[in-house]
């Protein structure tokens, strides 16, 4: 197990005014790395025409670029650990602005994939998760109104970047637009520059990478294939969303702003439903309309709704505010099933689990668009995955079979180990991000 260091501060209150200053940073880091990533949809158009290329090769882009920003910001959990929060924030954003730069040399899709794809998602990938363990080391009362301000810039960069990346085609043209994203994620260094480390004292561990102890509780296997389903079919949305508009006879300008509107809602359903609070969020009625109706809603109609821009918007919003919801409602019913500490230990599995489900979403819908010639049917599966998704995790939700059903006493005793080595236990702080 591992171990980072936390100020004595922190067992009595949080560490200053300072903290604050660090949860801006990473509310920055979020947007930038969120804005970015969420635009694969305006990327993925892009490289299609500028490399004559069909919808299944250009799909690797994005794909290889969700697959290693969720990979890397589990695997490399050690650098963060050996290293701290701030320096892997500001490799991190060294890695993913060499990456987008070297956009302006690449000459063949290949180098796409390497240099946007995979250099782009590790950088980004390192950045990510330190950020939000950076504003869990300097909050602990406050430590959910901060991550809620935190959570909140992944809502407002995809409002902002895709209109930003149009605006910048329009003027520097593709490798133009790449060099000046290459500047704004630079910008990363400053953010992790600000994460001042915190001071020596009382020691939060990380949990092990990968812990047997979730694999024997059937509701954990549940969660995990549930957020495979979910990133499955976020990503086919993600990335097909303009490209399906164009294709109804929207114009690129219009196609781009979908995506947007899929932020703000996302944005708006996040800060209504975390501020509700955790009774209102896991309300019954609540559950079954916003998971299980939005999702049956969003597979079964999408083709009505694409044949005019009104429309587009329209499930764009809907699936905006479904997908916000959906994550506020898997983290908090997550704990509720499972208790924190068993998530905290499960997170390398669930992240593995959307990293697969990334990357084979792309790749599958584009095989499927061209062999049926037709969007709708990308759009049907991505909507099915997704209502899958909440059928599974509503199941076990009124099933409630929590971890005590499924471990034994002594390892329900090995649970109970603070994650803060002091002789007085009065308060707990837990060295994992939450689930986003």
């Amino acid at each position: 197990m591992i171990a980072i260091n936390v100020p004595d501060a922190m067992m009595s209150g949080d560490t200053g005014g300072y903290r604050w200053v660090v949860a801006i940073a990473a509310f920055f880091t979020q947007f930038i790395i969120c804005g970015i990533t969420y635009s694969i949809g305006v990327f993925h158009i892009v490289f299609s025409k500028i490399f004559n290329e069909d919808h299944f090769n250009t799909s690797w882009i994005g794909s290889i670029l969700l697959y290693s920003t969720a990979l890397t910001s589990v695997v490399m959990r050690f650098f963060m650990a050996h290293f701290g929060c701030r320096w892997s924030v500001i490799v991190g954003g060294l890695i993913s602005a060499f990456g987008l730069a070297m956009g302006m040399v690449v000459t063949e899709m290949y180098q796409v994939y390497l240099t946007f794809g995979v250099l782009t998602g590790i950088g980004f990938g390192l950045a990510c998760t330190p950020s939000i363990m950076a504003v869990e080391q300097h909050f602990y009362k406050q430590r959910i109104q901060a991550l809620s301000v935190v959570l909140s810039g992944v809502g407002a960069g995809i409002v902002v970047f895709p209109v930003l990346i149009r605006t910048l085609l329009d003027h520097l043209a593709w490798r133009g637009t790449l060099w000046i994203l290459s500047g704004i994620a630079l910008n990363l260094c400053v953010c992790g520059a600000l994460m001042s480390p915190v001071g020596r004292g009382k020691q939060v561990h990380l949990m092990p990478l990968l812990s047997c102890v979730p694999l024997r509780n059937i509701t954990f296997h549940g969660m995990c294939i549930a957020n495979l389903f979910w990133s499955f079919g976020s990503t086919v949305i993600y990335m097909y969303l303009p490209a399906y508009a164009m294709d109804q006879g929207s114009t690129f300008d219009t196609s781009v702003f979908l995506v947007s509107c899929v932020g703000m809602a996302s944005f708006t359903s996040r800060v209504i439903f975390s501020f509700m609070g955790h009774n209102s969020t896991l309300d019954d009625m609540t559950a079954i309309l916003c998971s299980i109706g939005l999702g049956v809603v969003i597979t079964g109609i999408c083709p009505l709704l694409f044949d005019d821009y009104a429309g587009q918007i329209g499930y764009s919003l809907l699936f905006g505010f479904y997908s916000g919801y959906w994550t506020t409602f898997l983290s908090q019913a997550s704990r509720e099933l499972l208790g924190p500490e068993c998530i905290a230990k499960g997170n390398g599995y669930l992240s593995f689990m959307i990293a697969l489900g990334s990357i084979v979403a792309g790749p599958a819908a584009g095989l499927l668009i061209q062999e049926e010639t037709e969007f709708k049917y990308a759009f049907y599966l991505a909507g099915s995955a997704l209502l899958w998704s909440s059928v599974i995790m509503m199941l076990f939700k009124y099933q409630s079979c929590g971890l005590e059903n499924f471990v034994s006493e002594p390892e329900k005793n090995d649970q109970k180990i603070p994650l803060v080595e002091s002789s007085d236990d009065k308060c707990l702080i837990k060295g994992e991000p939450i689930l986003v």
